[in-house]
């Protein structure tokens, strides 16, 4: 993955241009040079960071370029895909709305939003905003929703009845992105608008975040280019549209309208003289709401001294004894990172272009952080990379593995067309699979799509058409049954980590 690492020390270093209206003090020397080099040795495209300390901006800067094979830089005005750090825009878009009594933290869902239902009765009359906002309804994620299935945030709200649960409701935390979004429509229907107008005119525009885009495509040069490494080779991707799940991760902004967010975190809700989210709320978003489960390998690796939580849009813990609050994001090849840190008064935000460095930005921003907490330097990229070769390793093993149990073609000798057929899952709807000129095809109800071929016995392999899914969701096996006359009947499948089961429709 490298390639010529000293000459691209120097290149970024060239490119470290920073943001128009930056102020001082500038950003330490020590730090450039450090994610110079970390970039060179993840092999990254460009990247983009924002600190704040005192209410001062110290760096909304870029680094590197937009897209491979290009020459145009990353600046802090480069306008990245944000992804899950949408939801402390989601959170605080609430907040607006209790702060004008138009809404409670513990309103309850089916008030708000009628037409959403849960899988029982109690759900039903129990879920509030809260539980939402803080990832504690304890029902599975089932991101194949919008990610395979590719439904529209109408449907994807409908389908929430079909959701089961995965953890006893209130005991702990489980992440979900479509919930997210009911949140946001919550929100939204107390201000009798749109998500996307909310967050506008109530977040983005007074915060005078200029260059920041909600539920949007961005247009215009200024924009980076996702990549990622298929089959060994890093290269542009095609971006991902999270628009059908707006609330839970839709905005693009970029260092520079980053560096007022965390400002305005960092100042209880305040910016250049306006309180634009009240005290009471800032500190509702910033407190723990549901305790997150973890080990102890896990708060060693993280220097976690307490006991996490997550707030609302906030991720709720300590670094060495410090309170600190963050989120992550992951649109396809945009990792995204944010850290407040309010008793240092210090907020870092680092945005990159390749999913070939997934861990980078949180190494980052634990190096920034050590830098001014003034405790011993450590090599948190270089540990980082460290694992990352050993995932990937693992990855090409695992592909090796997969390709030996290979036993095509099928060994039941059915004829493919007995597999043809729509098949119904109650959560993820329809899967059709057809037989066209010998070719057998799979698609998500009107989403992705992969090519059929024999696997084993009764087991066929999904080789998805697009090159992200393929890459990602290399091992996808679709396992056929039969009923008692022998015919097909059921499919089962698991899309990323959502186990699928599917009845044919007669």
């Amino acid at each position: 993955m490298r390639n010529g690492a000293a000459i691209l020390i120097a290149l970024i270093t060239l490119l470290s241009v920073p943001a128009a209206g930056s102020q001082a003090p500038a950003m330490p020397p020590e730090l450039d040079q450090y994610i110079a080099k970390a970039m060179a040795d993840w092999d990254v495209p460009g990247l983009a960071i924002a600190i704040v300390k005192e209410d001062a901006i110290v760096a909304a800067k870029g680094y590197g370029v937009r897209e491979l094979g290009k020459p145009e830089p990353v600046d802090g005005e480069t306008l990245f895909d944000i992804a899950s750090l949408t939801k402390s825009f989601t959170a605080a878009g609430a907040a607006v709305m209790v702060d004008d009594g138009r809404l409670s933290w513990d309103d309850k869902v089916h008030d708000r939003l009628p037409g959403v239902t849960f899988s029982d009765a109690y759900l039903d009359r129990e879920v509030t905003l809260r539980d939402l906002l803080s990832h504690r309804t304890g029902l599975q994620p089932a991101n194949a929703l919008f990610y395979f299935a590719a439904y529209d945030r109408g449907e994807l709200l409908r389908r929430i009845r079909f959701l089961k649960p995965q953890a006893p409701f209130r005991t702990g935390m489980v992440y979900s992105n479509i919930l997210y979004t009911a949140a946001g429509e919550v929100a939204a229907a107390a201000a009798g608008t749109s998500w996307a107008e909310l967050i506008r005119h109530r977040l983005i525009e007074p915060a005078g975040m200029r260059s920041t885009i909600v539920e949007g495509r961005p247009e215009g040069p200024n924009v980076a280019r996702p990549h990622a490494v298929i089959e060994g080779v890093q290269r542009p991707i095609r971006p991902f549209d999270f628009r059908m799940v707006g609330p839970s991760s839709s905005i693009h902004s970029n260092a520079t309208d980053l560096a007022r967010w965390l400002r305005l975190q960092l100042s209880e809700g305040a910016l250049d003289g306006r309180q634009i989210i009240s005290r009471a709320s800032m500190i509702e978003m910033h407190s723990p709401q549901i305790i997150i489960a973890t080990t102890p390998e896990m708060r060693r690796a993280r220097l976690v001294e307490h006991f996490p939580g997550y707030g609302l849009g906030w991720q709720i813990m300590d670094y060495r004894g410090e309170p600190i609050r963050w989120h992550s994001g992951n649109a396809d090849g945009m990792p995204a990172y944010m850290a407040i840190l309010p008793q240092q008064k210090l907020g870092i935000a680092v945005m990159l272009n390749t999913w070939g460095a997934p861990t980078l930005h949180g190494a980052i921003v634990s190096r920034v952080i050590d830098h001014y907490l003034g405790v011993s330097q450590r090599d948190w990229s270089g540990e980082a990379l460290a694992r990352q070769k050993q995932a990937v390793e693992s990855v090409l093993e695992g592909k090796k593995s997969f390709e030996a149990g290979r036993k095509a073609p099928a060994g039941d000798g059915r004829p493919l067309a007995d597999y043809a057929g729509d098949y119904v899952a109650e959560l993820l709807g329809t899967l059709h699979v057809r037989l066209q000129e010998q070719r057998m095809t799979l698609q998500v109800a009107d989403g992705a799509k992969a090519d059929l071929v024999p696997y084993d016995a009764g087991v066929l392999h999904a080789r998805w058409i697009d090159p992200v899914f393929r890459e990602y969701f290399y091992n996808t096996l679709v396992e056929f049954g039969t009923g008692t006359d022998g015919r097909v009947q059921r499919l089962s499948v698991t899309l990323n980590r959502d186990a699928v089961e599917a009845t044919r429709r007669e």
